[in-house]
């Protein structure tokens, strides 16, 4: 528009001035614009159409060659006659004008500056049929810019005016102006160019598809060509359903959906593609739908993951239930030899089958100490086997707690005694006599907690004591004065098959079972079990556990 200014008030100045001499000078004038607009014209298409790379130093050199040649040659014009070869005053219009009779190199100027037009209105037309409405009318705007002045050239240049040498151009430069005012302020173009939807959506690697109110394809980006194996200019106007007729389900389950979001297969045999769906109405400035927004990313690479790592789980599951299985299995069946050896044992160091040496009856202790230690984790797997296989049942009934914490101290002071500990079991006052739950399966938990601590103090003491929590819960405290736990050990010391020393060479035998089971059993007596340990300091393992009322004992 700067060029077309200086075009259109040297031509204004030339109307204006009454001498030869002056109007030929204003005429020099006008080259300046008349020159720089072609080819600035050009460069505004390329940019305007997003083809920047074509914008390189050495093109745009080339551009100006000719323009350059032009206005030294027009300056120079009277010593040659390449521009003009004369130059008289014509007065039989209105007004007095200057007419020309044109030079060989006029006409190479004037076929440059035509090309360059017609080449920066060609790539505006091949845009006007691939953008979006709001880019249709920016660019019908751009095309009568350029071509009501260049209308207005050819009428001039060839005489085809009905006021004799009167040059149209620059009163249809009035009229470009005007355009690109509206273009400038109405649809903001130099705010809202395609440059910003080109780079973005041709980059997208998710397919788009713009589908009008009829269902046709107005618009449609790189990646999704990709996808339905078709060109843009095949499929611009088409149906968009004629484009997915290879996939009828897609057509008959989404065809007229204006608002969608799922997974689809578009994929055979056995390289199946996935894609995320996306269909979303477009609306106008009133708020109508005026057509449907299709986008497609390609999840392939993350479902066959999913697949994948939903197979692995699958297996996972099922070696975890085979392997849940076999300790039931295998733990089941020990039990009946160990029973045998258990009991054959014990009849041999009564002398049931005879007489029994000292030597003997050393041997027997060893046997019955090593085939009760086997038994012990033989139901420790057993249990962890039934706990995975959700097969533990709590058989809920009154008992004496008296009659427990007995049984518990009579089984615990033999292991106490052995290791010169001394063992405290104790029961508050305000607890009651009688409560309701698993005595089996509350021994087993005891047995566990004052076993380990008897095994991991090697001097001091172990105490257990029961008393009552609040009003709904009764709680366990079993304390050593033991090693301690180390602060990383309690974060894993409940889960199967851990133990805070693992090595191969560590001092104490287990499965590492036994904390395990009892933090199950707790959980599904609906209690819970935390621990307070310092190093050389010993620990404190408190259970807490619901009152279990008549109403839920008879449940």
């Amino acid at each position: 528009m700067g060029a077309v200014a200086i075009w259109s008030v040297g031509y204004t100045l030339e109307l204006a001035s009454a001498g030869l001499a002056s109007k030929v000078f204003w005429g020099k004038v006008q080259y300046l614009g008349i020159t720089a607009t072609p080819a600035a014209w050009l460069i505004f298409s390329l940019q305007y159409t997003n083809r920047d790379p074509w914008l390189t130093r050495r093109n745009i050199l080339l551009l100006t060659v000719i323009p350059l040649i032009t206005n030294f040659l027009i300056w120079t014009t009277e010593y040659h006659g390449l521009m003009w070869q004369e130059m008289v005053l014509d007065s039989s219009g209105p007004f007095p004008a200057l007419a020309l009779s044109y030079g060989g190199w006029f006409w190479v100027n004037w076929a440059h500056a035509n090309i360059c037009i017609l080449l920066g209105t060609a790539l505006l037309i091949h845009m006007l049929f691939h953008s979006p409405g709001l880019y249709r009318l920016q660019v019908a705007l751009l095309l009568f810019m350029a071509l009501a002045p260049w209308l207005g050239n050819v009428i001039y240049i060839f005489r085809l005016s009905p006021i004799p040498n009167f040059d149209w151009t620059p009163v249809a430069f009035t009229l470009s102006g005007l355009a690109m005012t509206w273009n400038m302020f109405h649809f903001r173009l130099l705010d809202i160019v395609p440059v910003a939807r080109r780079t973005v959506v041709e980059s997208m690697s998710d397919g788009v598809i713009v589908l009008d109110i009829q269902g046709r394809i107005v618009d449609i980006n790189p990646a999704a060509q990709e996808v339905i194996e078709f060109k843009a200019a095949d499929v611009i106007g088409r149906l968009g359903w004629e484009l997915f007729s290879q996939w009828p389900y897609l057509v008959e389950r989404y065809g007229d959906k204006l608002d969608v979001q799922t997974e689809i297969d578009l994929g055979e045999g056995y390289s199946p593609r996935y894609f995320d769906l996306r269909i979303s109405p477009i609306h106008d400035k009133r708020h109508r739908v005026t057509g449907r927004l299709v986008v497609f990313r390609d999840i392939t690479t993350h479902k066959e993951i999913e697949i994948a790592l939903a197979l692995a789980r699958d297996k996972a599951l099922e070696a975890s239930r085979l392997k849940t299985e076999l300790l039931a299995k295998v733990s089941h069946e020990l039990r009946t030899p160990l029973g045998v050896i258990l009991g054959y044992t014990e009849l041999l160091q009564d002398g049931s089958f005879g007489p029994v040496s000292n030597l003997q009856q050393q041997a027997a202790d060893n046997i019955i100490n090593s085939a009760e230690y086997l038994r012990k984790l033989v139901d420790e797997l057993l249990d962890q086997a039934q706990f995975e296989a959700g097969k533990i049942l709590l058989d809920i009934e009154a008992f004496h707690l008296s009659d427990l914490v007995g049984q518990v101290e009579k089984k615990m002071q033999v292991l106490a005694a052995n290791k010169g500990l001394s063992l405290a079991l104790t029961i508050a006052p305000e607890m009651p006599a009688i409560l309701s739950g698993d005595m089996k399966r509350l021994q087993q938990i005891l047995v566990n907690l004052i076993s380990n601590a008897i095994k991991f103090t090697d001097s001091g003491s172990v105490e257990a004591h029961i008393y009552c929590a609040s009003s709904t819960y009764w709680a366990i405290k079993v304390s050593d004065t033991g090693p301690g736990i180390p602060d990383e050990a309690q974060t894993y010391i409940f889960e199967p098959f851990r133990q805070v020393d693992g090595s191969l060479t560590r001092k104490f035998g287990g499965t590492g079972l036994g904390l395990s089971i009892v933090n199950q059993l707790i959980t599904q007596m609906g209690g819970q079990i935390t621990l307070q340990s310092e190093l050389e300091q010993g620990s404190t393992f408190t259970v807490l556990l619901p009152f279990i009322t008549a109403e839920e004992n008879v449940l």
